[in-house]
């Protein structure tokens, strides 16, 4: 019984790690990514960097020239939403959005004259951010994602119950032993090294979408889900008077602020340029782990103080602290990184459970699929290919797009998405045309050219490079940078391990018929 335990278990880990890894490793490796979302945004529209070895303007300034901005271009509707976001921290330079029509708006404002910034129009991090938990396909990709979130905690919770000696096996590595066994070592001592992060990162993911994965529990208790936010959220909206109406200044709003919530971070006004207009100034989100943002309202008419809230229901927190551990606002760039190494090695753990398989097949062929075992298994080893080096390609590749494409390129977002989604198609084709260690060699050696080649790209081109940014100090861009050419000798790393792995074409091997 308990060997049948321990087979079926074993069972379930190959075959769900095998076909959900194909989708968890892209999954992964955007959500690493989008850790540094504002950043790479940043570094995508390089035209709007600060010059920070220059002083920015007072802060209440700052407001006053975003506001005057905002009245004379957003609409003055009902409903209408005013957005001002501060440079600070991850948000590099000062930002003003609204909605008109559904559509949204972003500005890059000059921090001293409010004058706007010419950017070049990208997606930025938000792409992959959206891909991370969409697929770039709104509800539906939403749903597969959080299905093979479940299939990956079934994927953890087998990979436990097999792996007997799992405490054991991490402080094994043995380098020099035989391929299966150096990449076995390797899946398991990732595993291990990630496996609280893993779990946490998973089931986080899951209870932050409670009105696609949890529908039921909220019905029971809401006659409208979307009143959870409402029960949580203190709001100090008022009822739109349809009469319009002089701002006061909401600079001079801002030690006020300041004195009820400690910091200011973005700020908000609803129904701008009515009587009924309200400012709400936000502390942000960054100083614990629950995502809550502390925030005091004045109408935006009068300047009268109309309350604020630092104080949240129990529930509110729990709910924001796994909002706040899946996301990783707290803690600032420390937290930040650490999140980012435990997604590469994650994505390490993923692309070795899936190296493992063919290996494995190739050393010791299977009959599960019959006749045409080999067969299915180079289609494996293809999608394996594209899975791992198409996603990592898919990004850089993305990244390149950004630079190549002229500034006034029509559509020009959309083009760089679009290279994004075709860099997949392109792995695959090449991974079934090549051999299995040809495909991977050849691209690896892509990305690793990818990352070495760009910023040398950006200054051939005359276009913001490591230099630039090093001379302006800014230090996010550079940042951007600098890990790209890291990336590129991680890659580089890998290839003469792949070359004394990945001999052998499982095409070639004679598979006994069932």
């Amino acid at each position: 019984m308990k060997k049948t335990f321990s087979l079926s278990m074993a069972w379930l880990h190959t075959w769900f790690g095998l076909y959900l890894g194909w989708l968890l490793f892209a999954v992964f490796i955007t959500g690493t990514m989008a850790v540094f979302e504002h950043g790479i945004t940043h570094w995508m529209q390089p035209e709007g960097r600060l010059d920070n070895t220059v002083s920015q303007p007072a802060v209440e300034h700052q407001f006053e020239v975003a506001q005057a901005y905002l009245q004379q271009h957003a609409p003055k509707e009902k409903g209408s939403m005013w957005m001002i976001t501060l440079p600070g921290g991850a948000h590099p330079g000062l930002e003003v959005r609204w909605r008109q029509k559904g559509e949204a708006h972003e500005v890059r404002l000059d921090p001293a004259s409010g004058e706007p910034i010419e950017l070049r129009e990208t997606e930025g991090g938000a792409m992959l951010t959206d891909f991370h938990y969409t697929l770039l396909a709104g509800l539906t990709g939403t749903i597969i994602v959080g299905l093979a979130a479940v299939v990956m905690m079934v994927g953890l919770i087998s990979g436990i119950v097999i792996h007997k000696r799992i405490f054991k096996d991490f402080f094994t590595f043995r380098r020099q032993s035989s391929s299966q066994r150096s990449w076995l070592d390797a899946h398991n001592v990732s595993g291990v090294l990630m496996l609280p992060f893993l779990l946490m990162i998973t089931y986080t993911g899951l209870v932050m979408q409670p009105l696609v994965f949890l529908p039921l529990g909220l019905k029971a208790v809401y006659d409208n889900p979307r009143a959870l936010r409402g029960d949580s959220v203190q709001s100090f909206e008022q009822p739109y008077a349809g009469t319009p109406a002089d701002m006061v200044n909401i600079g001079q709003l801002l030690p006020q602020a300041k004195e009820a919530i400690g910091s200011v971070e973005w700020a908000v006004i609803q129904n701008g340029g009515d009587a009924s207009a309200v400012v709400e100034f936000f502390a942000g989100v960054g100083g614990r782990v629950a995502a809550v943002a502390d925030h005091v309202a004045f109408s935006a008419v009068t300047g009268e103080l109309l309350g604020k809230q630092t104080e949240w229901r129990d529930s509110g927190y729990v709910f924001r602290s796994f909002v706040g551990l899946h996301i990783a606002m707290f803690g600032g760039w420390t937290v930040s990184w650490l999140y980012f190494i435990g997604g590469i090695v994650s994505c390490g753990l993923i692309a070795t459970g899936l190296i493992l398989f063919t290996i494995k097949r190739r050393k010791r062929p299977e009959n599960e699929f019959g006749a045409a075992s080999a067969r299915v298994y180079r289609l494996i080893e293809a999608l394996n290919v594209a899975a791992v080096m198409g996603s990592i390609n898919a990004i850089l590749i993305y990244f390149w797009a950004n630079r190549i494409l002229p500034i006034d390129f029509a559509e020009r977002s959309d083009w760089e998405v679009r290279a994004f989604l075709l860099t997949w198609l392109v792995s695959l084709v090449h991974a079934l045309i090549r051999k299995p260690l040809a495909s991977w060699r050849d691209q690896v050696i892509l990305a690793l050219l990818l990352c070495w080649l760009l910023p040398v790209y950006s200054w051939l081109s005359g276009q913001p490079n490591l230099l630039t940014f090093w001379q302006k100090g800014d230090g996010i861009a550079f940042g951007v940078e600098v890990t790209i050419l890291l990336f590129g000798g991680l890659l580089s790393m890998a290839i003469p391990k792949l070359s004394s792995t990945m001999q052998g074409l499982p095409s070639k091997r004679k598979v006994r018929p069932a």
